[in-house]
């Protein structure tokens, strides 16, 4: 079989060019506003995921012979990389909210630190991760369920360094749905239907 590169670019034009993974933005949404990123907050997340999962198979065994058959569907923790800003709002965020699932350092569990559950709603959020194309536009989105912080990260601290300090973020969440663009859209309008 014969190659042709322009096979490759005819079929790479296609589908609208290659998808660069510059070109993202990302909506982190706690159970509560004080919880949520707000847009100044979400634009420091410099790195990100489209969220994988994995689909384990399950082996029986029959008169000798293993079979495999579809098992559970599973979702590992999706990470971010925040930068972070001199008021620390995006951190204090996470902290805020690490807070309300685990209690104080010092144990203490009150209404507001460390409080009763009355259901996963009430510290469970969500996040949307969405590939843009380069006219603007938002192809692909992926909607994180049910997830909830469970690890952040250090900040390095160093007299020699001269970078922008950044962390990160580890997230555990039950599931992902993934949403398309519904109708051709313009940079003003970008409409995301999740299935």
């Amino acid at each position: 079989m014969a190659f042709a590169v322009t096979d490759f670019k005819t079929q790479l034009a296609t589908g609208g060019g290659a998808a660069r993974p510059s070109l993202y933005t990302v909506d982190i949404n706690g159970p509560t506003a004080t919880w949520s990123f707000s847009t100044s907050s979400n634009i420091l997340v410099k790195a990100a995921a489209i969220p994988a999962s994995t689909l384990a198979p399950l082996t029986v065994n029959y008169m000798g012979r293993a079979y495999k058959t579809p098992g559970f569907r599973t979702f590992d923790v999706w990470n971010v990389t925040v930068i972070n800003d001199e008021d620390m709002a995006a951190r204090s965020q996470i902290i805020g909210w690490m807070r309300w699932l685990a209690g104080s350092l010092e144990g203490n569990r009150t209404g507001t630190i460390g409080g009763k559950a009355e259901s996963a709603s009430d510290y469970e959020g969500s996040a949307i991760v969405t590939q843009m194309g380069k006219d603007g536009t938002a192809k692909q989105s992926w909607k994180i369920h049910q997830m909830w912080p469970t690890e952040l990260g250090e900040i390095g601290l160093d007299w020699s360094s001269d970078v922008i300090e950044e962390y990160t973020v580890a997230f555990a969440f039950d599931y992902w749905s993934h949403g398309e663009a519904a109708v051709p859209t313009t940079p003003a309008s970008n409409a995301i239907v999740f299935t």
